[in-house]
């Protein structure tokens, strides 16, 4: 539950099969151990507690260390280590965050560093399904 620690992040593969089971969508965090605004927006919006109880309500959750490269992650019937992945899904840098379907289909990402109104506004977006029936010009819009 929400307490303002830092989120404890399933792998990749854990965050699929339980949005296959739950069917929710994913939200993967791309990072690099060394990245500093990686862990600045761990620090300072991942422990938000409003944005932790919706982060926890509403995806599923997994992460990939985008230097990684020794390692072997099954996805789409493909064999990749978790740099070839992360960049297959995007990821040009750290931190990215990508939305994926239940079945591992995309959704978007959002590249760089975000504050954290911001970045829940994101998360609203695509957590309340709005991106399937407007853009996110109108739906902060809607929310005006």
């Amino acid at each position: 539950m929400p307490d303002g620690s830092l989120v404890n992040w399933p792998t990749f593969e854990e965050a699929l099969v339980a949005a296959s089971e739950n069917d929710r969508i994913i939200l993967i965090d791309v990072y690099s151990p060394r990245c500093p605004w990686c862990r600045k927006v761990q620090n300072e919006v991942y422990t938000d507690k409003e944005f932790q109880k919706y982060l926890y309500e509403t995806f599923e959750l997994g992460r990939i260390d985008i230097t990684v490269d020794t390692d072997t992650v099954s996805f789409k019937e493909f064999e990749l280590s978790s740099a070839q992945l992360g960049a297959g899904l995007g990821a040009t840098g750290t931190p990215t965050t990508i939305f994926l379907e239940s079945n591992g289909d995309y959704i978007t990402r959002l590249p760089g560093f975000h504050v954290l109104d911001e970045f829940f506004d994101v998360l609203k977006f695509i957590g309340s399904e709005s991106f399937r029936e407007m853009s996110f010009e109108e739906f902060m819009e809607e929310k005006k």
